[in-house]
């Protein structure tokens, strides 16, 4: 893609942030554990980055850093030097890492100088850049120019091989633009900042506070992700942002409690399907909270819905899960191909969509194509969500390729994880495995599992043919890099927990 100075609609990221930290240069950025990072002194990481980075024109940076103020600074100066980035987990498996770097070919790599070397062997052409040499680096003067793309995000592909999401800037300047018009995060506020920066999720948080005024405050390091409600107390957190899941942790250690989230004004969820239990726990320690759902696609430039819920209101957002929430201002939300008007796959068109995918000419035409809104053919991002509306909420219900057919009868997997949670098992897995279905619960302390009877509970929810036949209990389900439960972790399991048993010699009679 040609770089391009044209102005978008709204301001762009990196100049909101730049305006920030001339009107608050002493208040802090970025504060983790006591030690905080004042705006002035962030724009000042970023400008030296900056100079680092635009001794190549329109410069590729990959980022290869942890949650923290380098990997910000990083982030924004390849926007103020004209340029674009990607972020990666470090925690990803190496052989993970080198596919995203060989499909990039990024002309910079910035992180410590042994794991830049090691992802510098898939592109032999890039200069690793240390963080620690950035003291001595000049600073980059003036505003600079932009690239028409603000970021590379790649994520898991189905063959294995990570699709790399263009985001432009445009784009992301409406994203922006409605966290702050929306009251998410406000120049006061304390955010958290807890997906990884390769996880798009990320993008609410490390942008809506930095380009609003407000602190972010990173996790730090692996137990903290296991313990999460522990930097809501310390840090003082007001807005909170992660997949719902994450409360699921916190529920099960014990600390969605008053004490630790008395600090909290929002609670903001992405991600993954919100569930009645998780708001029901939020809300009994803390019944003057707000919580906001939404909904979007790393396609869709993290978000693009939104529903606030609170004590009073928040049952009649709830179905299997919680409705999804309105398309923001600008976006579109439509439901296309079902039966009626008020179901269908989740189509999604407006000035956040993705500019399309990475060197894949093929795949973007497949996903992004024509829909005919209001008599217009508008460009358009086919989701694969089905979705149904139901008293005015849109409520998510399956991936399209999660409907399956069992016996003849077409069930929704989703259906069914929903039985099995309003029997007490609030966090499930269900597949189709052969001609039938299969579920993995994980394992609670204060109730064992008896299949037959949960076989019995489940037929007072859905028919008989969508009971799964065979159930089964894993202590901890298996989470991927972005604290989703991992389906193909958990299947695999239960494939080898089913072999294990066709294996095992019949009892002596």
């Amino acid at each position: 893609m040609t770089g391009s100075t044209t102005a978008p609609d709204a301001p762009d990221a990196v100049d909101r942030f730049l305006s920030c930290a001339a009107a608050r240069p002493g208040h802090p950025a970025v504060s983790s554990r006591g030690q905080a990072l004042s705006y002035a002194g962030l724009e000042e990481r970023v400008r030296r980055f900056a100079a680092a980075f635009a001794g190549v024109p329109g410069p590729r940076v990959l980022i290869a850093l942890p949650q923290g103020a380098d990997a910000y600074a990083a982030m924004l100066a390849a926007g103020l030097a004209g340029g674009y980035y990607a972020p990666v987990n470090t925690q990803a498996p190496l052989d993970k890492l080198h596919r995203i770097v060989g499909e990039l070919q990024p002309d910079i790599v910035v992180g410590a100088p042994a794991l830049g070397a090691r992802l510098a062997e898939a592109a032999p052409a890039a200069t690793v850049l240390d963080p620690a040499v950035l003291p001595g680096l000049p600073l980059f003067e003036g505003g600079g120019s932009r690239h028409e793309l603000a970021y590379v995000i790649f994520t898991s592909g189905s063959t294995g091989m990570p699709k790399g999401v263009m985001i432009s800037r445009q784009a992301l300047a409406h994203y922006v633009a409605w966290l702050g018009a929306s009251d998410t995060i406000r120049p006061d506020d304390r955010v958290s900042q807890h997906p990884n920066i390769a996880f798009d999720l990320s993008v609410m948080d490390i942008y809506g506070a930095l380009c609003q005024g407000a602190s972010l405050h990173p996790l730090a390091g692996a137990g903290e992700r296991a313990m999460p409600a522990r930097i809501l107390e310390r840090e003082a957190i007001t807005v909170w942002v992660s997949v719902p899941s994450v409360i699921s942790l916190m529920m099960r250690a014990g600390e969605v409690t008053p004490a630790m989230m008395r600090s909290v004004r929002l609670f903001s969820f992405c991600g993954e399907p919100l569930l009645r239990e998780q708001l029901q726990a939020i809300f009994a320690a803390r019944p003057d909270v707000v919580v906001q759902n939404t909904y979007g696609p790393t396609e869709a430039t993290c978000s693009m819905t939104g529903v606030r819920l609170t004590a009073a209101d928040y049952a009649a957002a709830c179905g299997a899960s919680v409705a999804l929430g309105e398309a923001i201002p600008g976006m579109g939300l439509h439901l296309v191909g079902g039966a009626h008007a008020d179901e269908g796959e989740l189509v999604i068109s407006g000035p956040q969509l993705a500019a399309g995918y990475w060197n894949d000419p093929e795949r973007t035409a497949g996903m992004f194509r024509p829909l005919e809104i209001d008599g217009v053919a508008r460009r358009a991002y086919f989701t694969g969500d089905w979705a149904e509306r139901r008293n005015g909420h849109v409520f998510f219900k399956e991936r399209i390729d999660f409907q399956v057919k069992v016996r003849g009868y077409r069930i929704e997997l989703d259906e069914v994880a929903a039985a099995l949670r309003a029997c007490g098992w609030p966090v499930v897995c269900v597949f189709k495995l052969g001609d039938g279905l299969a579920a993995v619960v994980e394992r609670r302390a204060d109730l064992a599992l008896d299949e037959a009877a949960l076989r019995a509970a489940m037929a007072g929810h859905i028919e008989q043919h969508a009971v799964p036949a065979t159930i089964r209990e894993i202590d901890h389900m298996p989470r991927n890099e972005n604290d989703k439960i991992d389906r193909r972790m958990v299947l695999r399991w239960l494939e080898a927990v089913l072999a294990t048993e066709a294996a095992a010699p019949l009892p002596a009679v």
